[in-house]
Parts: C-alpha cells; structure tokens; sequence
C-alpha cells in the first residue's frame, strides 16, 4: 500500500474482494482487526494516494459489515464518513444531466454513513449530522437566504456558530474543488434524506435545497434540481408541491439573457421527474396542472413581451423562447405517456380548461405546424404532440351556459393584441383546409379560428392513431352548435378530418396495419351515434358509416357485431318504452351482454328516427359484410343467436335477435349457384337451414362436451368419444337428480332457497333432458318438472317451465297426457291455497281503506305494487298462453288432452269468487275466458254440460263487473290495448254464442225424449239470452271506459272510441228486467252498475233492490248509500236493522251519518260508531278534523265515546285530537268568537285528559310542555314586532336556547318521528305586520321500510324482496304561527292527499306533496316547510326571467339528461296540482305561493283562499282576476316544450286522468269538506259551495264527455287573460308594499 499499484482492473478487483473478505473474517473472529480498519480508514480519507470507484465502494461496505456486527466504531465512523463526503474527491464528479444515478462511491458512503448515524448512541444525532453536512452547501454558497420555513431558521441558528470556521477550513481549495465539495455534499444529503424515510428530514433537505437553487451557478443548478427530483419521488404532497413550484418559477422567469437559458438543468428535472412519477402515481394531476399552467403563463408572457418591443433583437428574443417554450412539451408527455394515466377519465373542470389553454397556444405558436425544414432540432416535436392529443381530454363539455362558447372567443391566453398580429396567417391555414367556408372563415374571431384549428390539428392526431370517436365531442355544446358560421366551419373541418381519416387508414389497411384498439373506438361511435344532441349525432352516426363503408372487413370483429345488434335493441326497448310507461320516460338503457349504456333524449319521434336511420346503416353495413366474408359475418351471428336466454312477455321480441336472423340465413353473393337460384326462381331462398342446423349442432356438441366434464368419468379415450353417448342414464344419475329435485322444491316451500333464476332453469332442462333420454317415463321426474316452476310461481320460473313443458311433449308425445295431468293437478292447487289469480290480496278496494299520508308521492311505492301485481298475475298468464297452444294442437285427435283441459276450466270457473280483480287481472281472466269459450267451443258436450260449463264461464265474466269500474294500473298503454284487444274477443264470443250440445242420454221415449229435448233447449237458450245481453252490455262499456283511458285527449293518430251498440238499441223500459237479471247473479253487479252507466231508471230500480231485498247487499259498503241516500227517508226505518250486520265503509262516509240529515237515527249512528272503531287508527287518524266536527251533531255522545276509547288506543291520536278540538273551539284567530260547540270541545277534552294515567299521562305532558315552550317563543316575540330583523332572530335563539328536547316528544305536525335535537341557532323570523310566526329547525327521526330485493334470486326476483325497517334522521324546519287560522290549510291538504291516495291506487306517477299543518289551538298551527323547494317569486328577485331559465341554470341545457328529468318531475306535478287547484278552486296563487322542489316539481303552498273565497273578490268588491280552472301561464307551457310539444300533451294526458280516476270518488271528497262546513271558515256559503263542488266533478257525464270537459278546462287555462291580470296585480301590489315599507 506504500505506492500506487499498477492501473489493472484485475488488482482493483483483488483489493476490494479482499477488503470485503477481510471484514467477514473478522465477522467470524468477533474482533475487529486494527491494521484493516485503519486501511479502510485511510481508503475513506483525502490521503489516500489512489481514488478508484471499485475499491473505495469495496472499503464502504466493508464499513457497513463492520459497524452492523460492532456498533461500538459507529460514533467515530460518523465524523470520518461525514469529511469523506465532504472532500473534493475526482470520483465524486460525474454529469447531472447524462448519468441515471448518483456515483456508486457516494451513494454507497451516504448509506453507510446513514448506517453509523442510526447506530451510533445519542439523541437527534440525525438532525445535528444533517444540519452539519448542510453547513457544507451554505458555506461554498456565496450568500446565505433568510426563509420563513421553521426548518430554515433552525438551520440559521445551527449554522451560525459554525460556518466561520468552515469557510476558514475551506480557504485552501479552489473555487471547482468548492463547487465539487457543494456538489458532493448536495448528493450525500439528498441520499441520506432518502435513506432515512423521515418527513422531517426530507422537508429540511428539500428547503434548503430550494434556497440554494434560486441564485446557483449551472453546475450547482444541475445537482440540486437533479436531487430534488429523488426527494420529490419520496416526499409528502405539500413538499412535492413546493419543488414543482421553484421548477416552474426558474422556468418561467428565465429569458434569453440569462445564461441558463440555453443550459436549463430544470427543465431536464421536470422531465425526468415526469419519466419516473409512475411511482407516485397519486400526484400524476398535481404536476400536469402544474405543467400546464407554466406553459400557459410563459405563452402570455411571450405574447405580452411581443406587444411591448418590436425591435429586431427583441424578436430573435421572442423566436427563442417560443423554441424554449415548446421544450416545455417534454416533461408534459412524459408524464402523459405514463401508462396508468389518462388524464381523458373524468378530467376536473381546471384540467380541461388548462389543456384548452395548452392546445391554443401549440396553434397560436404554429407548433402543429413546423416546416420540414425547421425541424432539424424539433423532431421530436410532432411526435410528442401526437401522443398529447391521444391523452388530451375532451376540449368541449356539455353545460347549459356559455361558458365553453366565451372561453373559445375571449381566451386568456391569446392576448388579442398579438393574436392580431398571426391571425392572418392562420386564417389563411384554415382557409387551406376547407377553402368553400371562406366566406364564414372571415367573419369568425382570432379565438374561433384557433379553435377550429385545435379541433382539426388534436382531431387529425386522433384519427392517424386510430382513435376517431373524440371527434364527436366537439359537438355536444348547445353555445357553440348554435352560432352558424363557427358551427358550419366546425362541421367541415370534421368533415375533412373524417375523409383524411379513411385515407389514412386504407393506406395503414394495405399493409395490414390497422391500430388494434380501432374495434373498440367503433363501438363507441355506435353509442355516440344515439347522442341526444343531434349535431353529435349526426357527426357519430357520419364518421361511423364511412369507416364500415370504407372497411366492410371491420364487421368481422364479433365485438362490434354484438354491439350493433345489442344498440338496435336497446333502441327499440327505447321507443317502446312510450306505450309500456307512457308518463315515465327512462333515459339509461344498458346491455349486460355488451356492457353498453345508452343515455337518450325523452323525445320519442327522435329515438324513432335514431333507431330508424341506425336501423338502416345496419342492414348497409350487413349487406357489405355478407359479400365480403359471408362466412365471419354469419358464424358471429350465429353466436349471438345461440345466446341461452328465455325470456317472456314483450322482452321477448328483440329487434337485434330479428336482424342477426335475417342476415345469418341471408345467401350472399359468394355462393352464387344459390344467389343464381335465386334470382331465377319466384321463391324466396335462403339459408334457414344452416343457420338452424349451426346453432343447433353447435349447441349439441358444446353440451356434449359440458356432460363429458360434468360426468368426471375415471377413464376417456378417443374411442369412447367417437361413440354416442348411452341413452339410458345409469340409476345412480337418476336418483341423485331426484334428490337435489326433491331438496330444491323443499327449499322452495320453506322460503330458503338460494337459487338463482338461472339455477332452476338450468335444473329443469336437466330434468326434462333426462326424462326425454329414458325409454319408458320416470313420473318422478315428470312431476317435479311440473311443481318446481309452480312452487316458485314467479313469471320467470313458469316461463323456464314453459320451456322445458313444450320441449318434452315435442321430443316424447307419449309423455302429454301424464305431463297435462300434472299440470291441472298444480293449477288446481293453486285454486286450493287461492295463490296467483285466484288469490284476493290483491283484489280491488277503496283507496280510503288505506291510510292516507301527508307525504310526498313515492314513485318507488307505485312501482312495487306494479312488480308485486305482475309477479302474482302473470304465472297464470303465461300457462294459459301455453294452455291455449295445447288446445289447438289436441282438439281433432288428443280426446285425453281434451278432457284434461276440460276439467281444468270447469274447476277454475267455479272458483270465480276467488279470482283476483286487480285492474292488472283483466287481461288474465278474459285470456281465461277466451280459452274456456275455446274450449267449450271444441268440445263434445251433451246440452246439460256444455250449458253448465258455459253458465260458469257467463259467472266468472259477471264477477269481473262486481265491483268498482277500475281503469288500468300504471301508465302502460300496451296493457290498455291488450285488455282491449282481449275484451273484443270476448265480445265476439258473447255474440256468436249459441246452445248446440245434444241432448243426454236418456231411457225416455223418443216422443217424449223429443218434446223433453226441446224444452230442455228453450229453457237453456232463455236463460243463455237473458245473461248474454247484460254480459255484452258491460263488456261493451268495459271496452269504451278503457278506449278513453288510453286515448284521453281523443287525439286521432290513436285511433277512436270503440262506441258498443248495445246500450244504444235498449229502450229505458229494457233496464229493468236486466236489473233484476243481474241481481240474481251478484247483487253487487246491480249496485256498480249505478256507477256504470249514467241511467235513471238504472238507479231507481237498483235502490227499490236494496230497499226491499236489504240482506243481499249486507257484504257490499257501496249498497248503504243507495238505502239511506242523501237524507234518511222515513219509508226505509225498518230496513236499518240490518245496518248492525252490514260491511264496514270508509271513515269519512261513516262520519257523515252523524250529521243531522239522518235525523240522529240511533241504528246509523251505531252502525257509524261500530265502522269507526273496527277501522285501524291509522286510518282513521287521518280523518280528526271530521271526527273533531262530527260532535257538533253528537247528541247521543257516540262521537265522544270513540274519541273517548280510541284515546286509550292510541297515544298520537290522543294529542292531536286534543289540538284540534282546541283549535275548533272558536271561530276567530282571534279566539273572541266561541263556537256553539265549545263547551262540548271542553267537556271532552277534560274527559281525555283527566283518563290518562301512568306512561300516557307522562308522554302527555312531556309533549305538551315541549311543544308549549315552542311556541311561547311567538308570544315573547311580540314586544319586537317594531323591531329589525336581527334583533328578532336573537331573541328567538336566546329562547330557544332554553329549550330541552325530552325523550319521545314530537312535533304535532310530524308525529311520524320523534324530536332527538334541535338547531338552537335556526330561528328565523318571519314577514307579518301584528303577528310574530317564526322558524325553526329539528332534528327528527323516522322510520322507513326498505325493500331488499335481488333481480337474479329465485325467490325475491321478478319484484318480490324481504321488508327492512330502518331509522333515519332529517332536519325538518316547521313554521310556528300565532293568530292565523290554519284550518282552511288543514282541509286543503286534507284533500290533496285523498287525490294522492287515488292517484296511487290507479298507479299513475302524479305528484303531490301534502305538507303536514296541525292546528293546535284558536288561531294557531304548525307548518312543515316543504324541504329544498325555492318559490317562483324569489327567483324573479334573483333575476331569473322565466321558469324555463332557471331549470337550465339549475339542471343543465334542454339535452341533457337532468334538465329532462325535472321537466318531466314538473310535468307530472304540474297536473295533479291542476285538478287540485280547479276542484278545490284554489286562488291567490301569485309567485310566493308556488314552489319549485329540488327535482323540479311544482308544488303549492298557503290554502287561504279557496271554494267560494277569492282574493281578489274581497279586495276589489267583486272583481275577480283568476281564472276558474288553474293557472296555466305562458312560462309554464313553455317549460313543457311548447303548446304542440310532446311535454305538454304528456300534461293534457295526465290532467284529464287524474280528473278521470278521481270521479268515482267524488262523494268522499264532497262529504269531507261537508263535514266542515260548521267552522264557519271563509271559504264556505253554506250548502251552494257543496253544490258548487259536486257540479266540478261534472258527475251526470259519461267518461268521453267527462274528458273533454277537462280538455275545455284545460283550453280555458291556458293564457287566461285573468291569470295574466292577476300576476300583474300582486306585481303591483309588492311594489307599493316595499315601497311603503321604505
């Protein structure tokens, strides 16, 4: 070691294995060996005469070895390594800007030296050695910063008593060996910041490494930006943040004239941070907004620098740094280029924008543009843009504002005054490339013509690497598509990018070298090709046709095949969508099979016309294909088809299924012996066939193979394979099948099965599969072939069974009669446990059975009942279909078939009774009876059979028409059109009907068997005519009812009524007889058909049936009104005996017979109080306020014992009969005027009160004194009615503040939830000149029932599911009032929730929302506040012109999705509200009063004026400004689309329905406000305003007039010039008010 060895890499290498082997020998001699540390020692010292990477690396691990196994050397090894660091060593040199990482012997001393730190004793010895080596970097720095980081300062304060002597020990050395000391030293920190994985450590490091690079000299920038990028990759976001930061100020404020300009280490930093970001993958869009932002910043810069010099050095400037800006370019797509990055996915608004800004300035600069000649040092350049442009996101976003249009025109980094300067240049460019719009091209700005050449330059880009569909999105903007002549320009450019694109690709198509990811690209052009906005559309649908066109071989991919096919599905779905839910429009179609979803527009004319011009591209497209690979194209098709999916009911027509069929069995020109055939031949030829023949042999083989794997046999060979497979499955298969079908029916019928729907199915092919292999039946099989699709009885299971019930009787005909057999033996259990059809749980009744909620309408609650109707109905359905086919194929030689058949529609036809009467049941049950006719028809009868089957067919069609006239359920108009269809069927039977059975064997004679057999025969045809006629009768009107129903408006494009004769020919002499004929069948016929037909005579011979055959009708609640009438008649006294017995009524119509027109009949008023205390209290609950009247007629005290009993009952309705009868006890708000009742009311009250004991007694006063400190808060606000609002609002939160929530309490207006908080600071003052109403805030908790329900599951699919009761909280702010009556409120809610209740019942999606008001004493109430809802009159005060702008500012612009939604939420509230407001007669309905919800419903508020009160009236002395139907004003009409839009005749549609299904129920409605009449509220005249609501319904009109009536109504509505007035007038009217006020 006395000199240098020879330079021999062999001897470098001997040192240091030595070295290395030294220090594991002493490893295992646990000493140290002093000669070989103090070697080491001196290797790793400025003495050392010879510096080489190998064996200094060697001496550092040698170290490392050593320091682990003897940590006693680790203090000293800390100084030593820390002056090695710092030495001015040659090996320590090495080029920032071409080496990859730092030099071995440094990173290698860093990591020993981090080593000897951690495993020397001391504390913070990390931060004191840190602190020690960054004193190197301060004291070869020339200045030292100040810094506001807390690590600075530490820094400073550390450094200070030290740096003296450090730069005296530096004074010896040059300024290079400095810089190498700095340098070094930089790199050693950097490593040991790394090495010990502390935040601290890494945010002290990179701070003062960011001092240091703002002034350092070249070589010194290039170490700390290159370190700073290694610290970066470890360090936290905000550190992170910071380094980006000082990168991006270096770079932008360098000029020309600095020198590192032209030798930028930074940017090289920036863009090998971008190469080696993929391991912090989280920051990737922190340094591209930061990237982006630079390069926008530098581009103004260039721009402002430009407008400011025009000197000839300046420009040679400005050339240099528009070259330096574009450099910028590197970093930014390296870091694009990442591969787990895609900036395209869900960009952030900021993103967007800064891209845009990006793309402008790369125009603007011409950098898409670059001469071949310039680009010697640029070649990069293109390439690099290109890859940008494949990641840039879309440039143009869908919004209703102009933002993207403004953005586009007034830029901010195209400074104007420069870009007028260019603009010419790239006018001219844009003129090159779609020279015919230069007329347009120079009226466009400088922004919109960049712009344009951003779309054509990212686009051609796009298009070159396969990547078109982006193209598309350029046109989604209502604000750019509306301007002419930049959306003209647009509209070429695309053009010329989609012809550059086909030319591009057919030269990459000859070399075979078309992009991979082209396929998938296709198929988003597909689904872009049924955008909603059309100018997208049409781009879509262009580029789309052009590229399959120009490539026909594209249609080989199966990929987009499929995808074709599953859209034109979708598409078609769509479009019926208009009949299947005619007032629910669904907007989101997906496809499992493809993973598409479609996002269309609501306007079915455009989803017809997308579906008809896609339709026709399709069948283009497949003509092209079937002449260029015939073969691909139908062996594609083929596995689309062979798909294993059943499906019933309308989804089992697909349009894409039918196209794939017709082209799969198309003959293409390929084979042209059979195109010749068939050009000559005068019969169409094909190749059914094959296609057939393909699927199925395909089908074969697969399952072939499928059983070869399930069967797990223990040895195959090729032999075996070759061969058919056995016929006869061996025993042990069988049995084992029988068990799991035994298990699974078990399963079943206890509810605990776990299969899905594809399970069963899978199940039962198996069976049936076997069952058709064995020679000889196995009935096990056959049976639970038959009873696991009825044991589930869900539309899908029965159609699985369908399935696999045709396939075995088609296979094994022998098999029919014992698989028929087990068939009625499962339909006729069904009759036993009456399930499906034959159940009553979803029989029809009175919507005010149910309760009634003060609750919004829950579209959720009416699509349940539809699926839950559906999947009880529909099974029966579905085996009838099958039924009726089976009919058909055994009526000339099947005798066994037929007599099953027979037997099955006998037994059915007596169970009429229990035959469901759902309005969805229609359709199954005169299916039934169109088969039992069939049947009947098909048979050979003796006279007394066939009459009997034919009498009990006759009884199951009277038992329809006995009760209520129902519509339909839901808004789907194929369902109308099928009971339509299916009644006029049944009504061609009824008149083609005839007795034609011989006569029955008898042992009579011949003469007298003749007279016998013609008696017989006339009895039977009597009593056939004297049913048949009535029958007609009703189905005649069941078919005009529906014909109304479906074609409300009597719009012709629908078709007309279907108007029955019958009723027509018969003379009022005529009803009678049929009266009593129908009496005879079901007294309940008779009762309805008062109801059924607008008749006199009808009515009058109906009430003589109930007066004097009284006991027929106990069962019917209809029939009591018929005996007691409008007035209680003397002459009918005796029959009230029966009232005791006699069915139950509504609580409302029961309330009534305690008002004095009954004449205080003891029976009615038992029977009264029987009804309402057998009625559930939530029923009656509802119906306080009546009940709460009720006593004014209580003479013999039965109301009071029911409020007395029902009060134990029920807590909730203890208090808030309590409230009311309060409320009630005077006739002002004032409480001056007593009612007459008053002293009842007390008497009562008391009686209540003082019953209550115990709990009751607690939770009584814990409510009542909760609820009282509440609205205390009123009275003491009264002293500061003077006084300004802020003052009000603390005096609210100082008492409300006070107020304790105690368990259980409720508000009265919410007794639905329990109070558990309230907002102390949610006081709110309200506007009134004597009165001191506020509001307030509380936390209320509720239940709610959820339904859980799995569309796969077995048991819980096809609409069923398992109930979950779940508690939720909501804030509910509620409006405390004192001195304003909220009676007239009450009643007017009241109502609307009745209408709800009805709409509900109907199915129809009308929205309502009855808020809750409780009027708790004279004078007093609690209002809900209709939650995030903002009313028409503040939104003119936030300067909204119309209805129309403020749903586009708050959803989005027309197209979009969300705008549609709320449209359609407006539309459908907009009509219920109307017949709302046109029954009740609702006024004063100026802009406070209507609200507009979160979703866009319209909802109405404040019920002051109402019936026969007008405001208007009252301060004008008789001049009425609102119109009598509703308020119908142009904005609103507008809104829906316009007067001839689809919206509006969706709301004429909806109107006239309401008004229809309310009508049967107007007496309900009239005695709930009669029942009122005695509060004396102003709304009411007595009698004439009872009169005059009544008379609204417009009740003597049959169902066609009744619709037209509301067409008039509606017609009157509309720009009713009162209405108008009346705007104005309480415009008017505000403006005096605030002016007075000021």
């Amino acid at each position: 070691m006395e000199s240098a060895p020879a330079l021999d890499t062999y001897a470098w290498e001997t040192i240091s294995e030595s070295l290395k082997l030294a220090a594991i020998c002493c490893l295992a001699l646990r000493n140290i060996e002093e000669q070989l540390f103090s070697r080491i020692l001196f290797l790793l010292s400025t003495e050392s005469p010879f510096s080489d990477n190998l064996a200094q690396e060697a001496a550092l691990k040698a170290t490392t070895i050593l320091v682990r196994s003897f940590p006693d050397i680790a203090p000293n090894m800390v100084g030593h390594l820390r002056r090695f660091v710092t030495s001015p060593l040659p090996l320590f040199e090495f080029g920032f800007a071409s080496e990859s990482r730092a030099p071995p012997p440094l990173s290698a001393a860093a990591k020993c030296l981090a080593l000897c730190i951690r495993l020397a004793p001391g504390d913070d010895l990390i931060m004191s050695n840190m602190y020690s080596l960054l004193n190197y970097i301060g004291a070869t720095s020339k200045d030292i910063y100040d810094s506001s980081s807390v690590h600075t300062h530490n820094y400073i304060s550390h450094v200070q008593g030290n740096l003296h002597s450090l730069e005296t020990g530096l004074r010896g050395l040059s300024d290079d060996q400095k810089r190498l000391i700095g340098i070094s030293t930089i790199s050693a920190v950097t490593r040991l910041a790394l090495e010990f994985k502390m935040e601290e450590v890494t945010k002290l490091t990179i701070s003062m490494l960011l001092q240091r690079l703002a002034s350092a000299e070249p070589t010194v920038e290039a170490a700390i930006a290159y370190n700073l990028v290694d610290l970066a990759l470890a360090a936290p976001r905000t550190a992170f943040n910071d380094i980006i930061r000082a990168f991006s100020a270096i770079n932008r404020s360098a000029n020309p004239d600095d020198p590192r300009f032209s030798n930028n280490m930074v940017l090289a930093a920036q863009t090998r941070l971008a190469q080696d970001l993929h391991r912090r993958p989280e920051l990737y869009e922190n340094y591209l907004v930061e990237l982006l932002t630079l390069f926008a910043d530098k581009g103004v810069a260039i721009q402002n620098l430009k407008i400011a010099n025009h000197h000839v050095k300046v420009r040679m400037f400005i050339d240099d740094m528009v070259e330096q800006l574009a450099t910028l370019l590197l970093p930014i797509d390296a870091l694009i280029s990442q591969g787990d990055f895609n900036p395209r996915d869900d960009p952030s608004p900021e993103l967007l924008a800064l891209f845009r800004n990006t793309w402008f300035l790369c125009i603007l600069f011409g950098f898409t543009t670059r001469e071949s000649d310039e680009a010697t040092a640029m070649d990069w350049l293109k390439p690099a843009l290109a890859r940008i442009a494949i990641k840039t996101p879309s440039m143009v976003v869908e919004e209703s504002h102009d933002a993207v249009a403004s953005d586009v025109e007034y830029n901010s980094v195209i400074r104007q005054d420069y870009a007028n300067t260019v603009i010419s240049k790239h006018r001219g460019s844009l003129t090159r490339h779609i020279s015919y719009r230069a007329s347009d091209i120079r009226n466009l700005s400088s922004g919109q013509v960049i712009f344009i050449l951003t779309l054509h330059d990212i686009e051609s880009m796009r298009s070159a690497a396969g990547l078109p569909s982006s193209l598309v999105s350029y046109f989604i903007n209502d604000s750019l598509n509306d301007h002419p002549g930049l959306s003209a320009c647009m509209e070429s450019v695309a053009e010329k990018v989609i012809r550059d694109s086909i030319n591009d690709l057919n030269s990459k198509a000859s070399q075979q070298a078309l992009p991979r990811h082209l396929s998938s690209e296709l198929l988003a052009l597909v689904v872009l090709s049924t955008h909603r906005i059309a100018k997208a559309r049409d781009i879509a649908s262009k580029y789309l046709n052009r590229l399959i066109t120009s490539f026909p071989s594209l249609m080989c991919d199966p990929i987009l095949v499929f995808a074709i096919l599953e859209v034109l599905t979708l598409l078609q779905r769509s479009c019926e969508n208009e009949y299947i839910d005619e007032y629910n429009p669904v907007y989101e179609f997906h496809s499992d099979r493809s993973g598409i979803t479609l996002q269309l527009t609501d306007s079915y004319q455009v989803r017809n016309e997308i579906l008809g011009q896609l339709k026709r591209n399709a069948n283009t497209w497949f003509e092209l294909a079937l002449g260029r690979a015939p073969m691909e194209l139908q062996s594609t098709l083929q596995k689309y088809l062979a798909v294993n999916q059943s499906s019933a009911g309308i989804h089992s027509a697909e349009l894409g299924a039918s196209i794939a069929e017709r082209f799969g069995k198309a003959v293409g020109p390929v084979h042209r012996q059979l195109s010749s055939l068939s050009s000559l031949s005068q019969w169409n030829i094909d190749a059914a066939k094959i296609l057939s023949s393909q699927i199925a042999i395909k089908g074969y083989f697969a399952g072939e193979a499928a059983g070869i794997r399930l069967a797990n046999r223990e040895s195959l060979c090729v032999d075996k394979l070759a061969t058919a497979p056995p016929q006869n499955a061996p025993f042990t298969e069988i049995q084992a099948l029988k068990f799991k079908l035994c298990n699974t029916l078990q399963e079943i019928r206890v509810g605990n099965s776990k299969l899905t729907v594809h399970d069963l199915r899978r199940l039962l092919f198996r069976c049936a599969a076997t069952l058709i292999s064995l020679e000889k039946i196995d009935y096990d099989l056959l049976h639970y072939l038959v009873t696991l699709p009825f044991g589930v009885a869900t539309p899908s299971a029965i159609s699985s069974g369908i399935d696999v019930w045709s396939w075995v009787i088609a296979e094994k005909s022998d098999a029919e009669v014992a698989l028929m057999s087990e068939i009625m033996s499962a339909w006729s259990d069904t009759i036993r446990l009456q399930k499906g059809i034959f159940s009553k749980s979803l029989n029809y009744d009175d919507p005010f059975y149910h309760p009634i909620s003060y609750s919004p309408t829950d579209k959720e609650t009416i699509d349940r009942g539809l699926g839950h109707a559906r999947r009880v109905l529909t099974p029966h359905a579905l085996v009838l279909q099958m039924l009726f086919s089976r009919l058909q194929a055994a009526r000339y030689h099947r005798p066994g078939v037929m007599l099953i058949i027979q037997h099955l529609v006998l037994r059915s036809a007596r169970a009429f009774k229990t035959l469901s009467t759902h309005a969805l049941a229609r359709e199954a049950r005169f299916s039934f009876l169109h088969f039992g006719f069939e049947t009947l028809k098909s048979s050979h009868l003796d006279a007394y059979c066939e009459n009997s089957l034919r009498e009990c067919l006759y009884k199951v069609a009277f038992s329809w028409f006995s009760v209520r006239p129902q519509w339909t359920y839901g808004a789907n108009r194929v369902q109308v059109d099928a009971d339509i269809k299916v009644l006029s069927e049944f009504l061609s039977y009824l008149q083609s009907d005839s007795v034609r059975g011989p006569p029955a064997i008898s042992s009579l004679s011949p003469a007298r068997l003749t007279s016998t057999r013609k008696l017989s025969l006339c009895i039977h045809n009597s009593r056939m005519r004297s049913l048949n006629l009535p029958l007609r009768l009703l189905t005649e009107h069941e078919i005009v009812r529906l014909s109304v129903w479906g074609n409300p408006t009597n719009d012709a494009k629908k078709g007309g009524d279907l108007v029955g004769n019958t009723e027509r020919t018969l003379l009022d002499a005529s009803w009678a007889p049929i009266v009593r004929t129908l009496w005879g069948l079901d007294p309940a016929i008779a009762v309805y058909l008062t109801e059924r037909f607008k008749n006199a005579t009808i009515r009058h011979e109906v009430g003589k049936l109930v007066g004097s055959r009284t006991i027929d009708v106990l069962d019917i609640p209809e029939a009591l009104t018929l005996l007691v009438g409008e007035r209680l008649d003397p002459l009918v006294c005796k029959e009230l005996k029966y009232l005791l017995l006699w069915a139950p009524v509504p609580p409302i119509v029961a309330n009534t017979f305690f008002e004095r027109r009954f004449n205080s009949d003891p029976l009615i008023l038992q029977y009264a109080h029987r009804v309402l205390a057998q009625h559930p209290v939530e029923l009656t609950f509802f119906f306080i306020p009546q009940v709460v009247q009720a006593l004014r007629y209580d003479d013999l005290g039965y109301v009071a014992r029911f409020i007395f009993e029902t009060a134990k009952i029920s807590q909730l309705f203890c208090h808030q009969i309590i409230w009311n009868m309060k409320a009630n006890c005077y006739k002002d708000d004032a409480a001056e005027i007593e009612d007459p009742m008053k002293p009842v009311l007390d008497l009562v009250t008391t009686q209540v009160v003082s019953s209550l004991s115990g709990a009751a007694r607690a939770f009584y006063d814990r409510e009542f004194s909760f609820f009282n400190e509440v609205t205390s808060i009123s009275g003491k606000l009264k002293p500061f009615i003077k006084k300004t609002k802020p003052e009000k609002k603390a005096k609210i939160d100082e008492e409300m503040a006070k107020i304790k929530v105690e368990v259980g309490v409720y508000l009265p207006s919410n007794p639905d939830g329990i109070v558990i908080d309230i907002d102390k600071k949610s006081g709110r003052p309200l506007q009134s000149h004597a009165k001191a109403p506020f509001m307030a805030t509380f936390k209320v908790r509720k239940e709610r029932i959820e339904i859980n329900s799995d569309p796969d599951s077995l048991l819980n699919g096809d609409g069923g599911g398992t109930e979950t009761r779940t508690e939720y909280d909501v804030w509910q702010q509620a409006i405390f009032k004192v001195g304003d009556d909220c009676r007239q409120d009450v009643l007017a809610l009241q109502i609307i929730a009745m209408f709800k209740n009805i709409f509900t019942s109907v199915g129809l999606t009308l929205y309502l929302f009855p808020y809750r008001v409780t009027a708790t004493a004279p004078g007093c109430g609690v209002i809900d506040v209709v939650p995030n809802s903002t009313s028409r009159d503040e939104m003119g005060r936030a300067k909204v012109n119309d209805l129309q702008d403020f749903f586009i500012a708050k959803y989005g612009g027309q197209d979009t999705t969300s705008f549609q939604r709320a449209r359609l939420n407006f539309i459908q509230s907009m009509a219920a509200y109307s017949i709302a407001c046109y029954i009740l007669q609702i006024k004063d309905r100026h802009n406070g009063n209507i609200m507009i919800g979160s979703e866009g419903h319209i909802v109405h508020i404040d019920f002051g004026f109402l019936f026969d009160i007008d405001k208007c009236w009252t301060f004008f002395g008789g001049v009425k400004f609102e119109p009598h139907s509703f308020k119908l004003n142009h904005e609103m009409v507008v809104l829906m689309g316009g007067r001839y839009s689809q919206g509006y005749q969706m709301f004429q549609s909806l109107t006239i329905k309401a008004f229809l299904a309310i009508r049967p129920h107007a007496e309900q409605i009239v005695d709930a406000v009669r029942l009122m009449l005695g509060t004396g509220l102003p709304s009411f005249k007595g009698e004439p305003t009872i009169r005059r609501l009544r008379d609204r319904f417009a009740l003597q009109l049959n169902e066609r007039q009744a619709a037209d009536f509301m067409v008039g109504i509606i017609r009157n509505a509309h720009e009713n010039v009162r209405s108008t007035a009346y705007d104005e007038f309480q415009r008017v009217g505000v403006f005096r008010v605030s002016m007075t006020s000021v």
